[in-house]
């Protein structure tokens, strides 16, 4: 049997129960075993590159093609990662965007001494377009994740925005009839409150149920996620987690009312429409508590805490 390896060649992939981006690596490493048929390992860049047929390149949650970070400078152990996979001669595949490890060789003073490595080109391999079923949403996508989808993680996109686009168009393949929609979180978070409140749902809603209706008509199979609870106002958020300087627009009572109330327009539509609905049932819906949060500020989820964690995670 061939051995399989998924890694962050400049950053080690996450793996710890309380941060979102371990959350990224066991969702990316279960669709990808699905896909390939092997067990993938999550491989340290400290380890031995060689003992695997093929390695699969994924540089976390927040990667940028060419965007290389390199906190508190350049460690030992990346140059070392970095003169490994430059000797790598086995199989190499791209989790959905070309890592150029060119890039920092050649314009980081110090990795001047590596400006001239050459590595494994490999190729892209485009997992949103795997198999027929798929999760679109935003980045809390990957906590309502089950086996035998893909996803479509689309960072920072309202379900505003995604209406705007046109949710057809935000399905990566026409083969993928089986379309889960997660969004709302967002708009829960900055934009009701400032747009009417329980009438800025209302609205909104009936955008999302025409264009929900027309997919049904199209023959998708179709299922809505409900909204995750609110948190404590005393919740740290660091500035990437703000919008236009503010935490939340709208008290925690108010946004608590509008995360029921979307969810309750959920469960009518679903009934209405024939759709299914993917609840939380291991949160409460009184109010998030901190113990499913991540452990660092940010408004995501732990990954012990996803909707089927013990399915791909816990177990």
């Amino acid at each position: 049997m061939k051995k399989v390896g998924m890694l962050g060649v400049l950053t080690n992939l996450g793996t710890r129960l309380y941060s979102h981006n371990a959350g990224w690596t066991y969702v990316t490493r279960s669709i990808l075993s699905e896909r390939l048929g092997y067990n993938v390992d999550i491989v340290s860049n400290t380890d031995d590159f060689d003992k695997y047929d093929a390695l699969v390149i994924n540089e976390g949650a927040n990667f940028k093609p060419g965007v290389f970070n390199f906190f508190g400078g350049v460690q030992d152990r990346q140059i070392d990662a970095l003169k490994k996979f430059s000797a790598y001669k086995g199989n190499v595949l791209y989790l959905n965007d070309f890592a150029d490890y060119t890039i920092p060789c050649k314009k980081r003073k110090d990795l001047s001494d590596y400006a001239d490595l050459t590595f494994p080109k490999g190729r892209v391999i485009d997992i949103t377009k795997y198999g027929d079923s798929v999760i679109v949403g935003d980045s809390h996508s990957i906590s309502a994740w089950e086996p035998g989808r893909t996803i479509n993680r689309l960072d920072g996109k309202t379900l505003n925005g995604a209406l705007k686009i046109g949710l057809k168009n935000l399905i990566p393949t026409k083969d993928q009839k089986n379309v889960q929609f997660y969004f709302g979180n967002i708009d829960v978070r900055f934009h009701f409150n400032r747009f009417g409140g329980i009438s800025a749902i209302d609205k909104i809603f009936k955008r999302y149920v025409d264009q929900l209706t027309d997919l049904k008509k199209e023959g998708y199979n179709i299922t809505l996620t409900h909204l995750i609870p609110v948190e404590d106002e005393s919740r740290k958020i660091p500035g990437t987690g703000k919008y236009l300087g503010e935490n939340f627009f709208g008290s925690q009572v108010e946004r608590l009312e509008y995360v029921k109330y979307f969810n309750n327009i959920i469960d009518q539509t679903a009934e209405s429409l024939d759709l299914k609905v993917a609840r939380w049932t291991n949160l409460d819906y009184n109010g998030l508590s901190f113990d499913d949060m991540e452990s660092r500020q940010s408004v995501h989820l732990r990954p012990s805490s996803y909707m089927h964690a013990s399915k791909f995670i816990n177990s």
